[in-house]
């Protein structure tokens, strides 16, 4: 049976073949791109475990010193702080801060640290730990023992935009300053740009680190359709689009497409997604206060989604109408054709033999 050592460096290989050569080379000589530490490392693969204790994580992260005095200094900000006792070690500092707020700065730290500066890194980042509160929830509503699986992975999801604006800083500043594009439509443009996507490279970089196989392959297939998925891959693809749509200025219609897409998805869990706005949106207002970022506006979740159904509604009657309409036109010109002087009445399909 092949070791998990084994099946990582398959699956790199794999992904390897299926970015272009030149991609490959330019990321391997690249001193800007994105890595994690061991500590981090062993973070994402204790998240794995359902019998992982706060102990574990703190005993990992106090392999790092810095790291450690960090996240206690963090935890001890204006933002954590509610009593005058401070954290004075790491299990404090975690239990002060939440396992997924721990989780999202020591990523934070380690990935964006050398970020290259732009608009579109505190958009992206702003997205990933949307998304990953949002699958977090959905997970818990499905799956609830892949839950943090589903944080961390939804939080790595587009890291693979991270290798390429760190490795082409100049094409990244063009093609990702406009965020109100839509995510699949960003995919084809770095597909024209670079010839693949980042999904594909977030995988291999995911591999690249070591991090667990399952984690790498729910990555790679981040966007893909919501048909022939994992429960945990689902929550991960449904993640996406919903912060696409909290973060648009226009959420209603990034909505309404996505409730169209659940609805007709055969075999789809029923998601209840205002449970999912409700819970995310203060979550997502600490950690981004906690990290020095700009919180998304607060929207009404109900209003949103019933704003979002009823937009998908008229739209829905809209093609119906149109789809009528289109219908009367050519039974009207079937009908004269039918009528047409010295047209043979044998013709018609009312004497057709049987």
């Amino acid at each position: 049976m092949a070791t998990n050592s084994t099946m990582n460096e398959a699956l790199y290989a794999t992904l390897t073949e299926s970015i272009p050569g030149f991609l490959i080379s330019d990321f391997l000589k690249c001193q800007r791109l994105p890595s994690l530490p061991s500590v981090a490392l062993r973070i994402l693969q204790l998240i794995q475990s359902s019998t992982a204790t706060i102990n574990d994580f703190s005993g990992s992260i106090e392999h790092d010193p810095a790291l450690t005095a960090r996240l206690i200094a963090l935890s001890n900000s204006v933002h954590h702080t509610r009593s005058a006792i401070p954290a004075l070690t790491c299990i404090e500092a975690i239990q002060r801060l939440g396992l997924d707020a721990t989780l999202t700065a020591v990523l934070s730290f380690n990935l964006f640290q050398h970020s290259h500066p732009g608009a579109h890194h505190t958009y992206i980042w702003q997205r990933s730990i949307m998304s990953a509160l949002m699958a977090r929830q959905l997970a818990e509503q499905a799956c609830p023992d892949q839950a943090g699986s589903a944080f961390t992975t939804a939080l790595l999801q587009d890291i693979g935009i991270l290798a390429l604006s760190a490795t082409y800083p100049e094409q990244a500043n063009e093609l990702y300053a406009n965020k109100a594009l839509p995510h699949h439509q960003l995919i084809k443009e770095e597909q024209r740009y670079f010839g693949c996507d980042h999904a594909v490279i977030g995988a291999w970089l995911a591999a690249k680190w070591g991090i667990p196989s399952s984690m790498v392959n729910t990555i790679h297939c981040s966007h893909a359709r919501y048909t022939n998925s994992t429960l945990r891959e689902l929550c991960v693809r449904i993640s996406g689009p919903m912060a696409d749509a909290c973060l648009s200025s226009a959420p209603e219609e990034p909505l309404a497409a996505l409730l169209h897409d659940l609805t007709t998805t055969v075999g789809m869990p029923s998601f209840s997604l205002e449970n999912v706005l409700e819970d995310v949106q203060p979550k997502m207002a600490i950690i981004a206060k906690a990290l020095n970022m700009e919180a998304p506006a607060t929207v009404d979740s109900k209003a949103l989604l019933d704003n979002a159904q009823q937009l998908l509604l008229d739209h829905t009657l809209m093609l119906n109408s149109r789809r009528e309409s289109k219908y009367n036109k050519e039974l009207r010109i079937l009908r004269k054709m039918y009528a047409m002087p010295g047209r043979d009445s044998d013709d018609s399909p009312s004497s057709a033999k049987t």
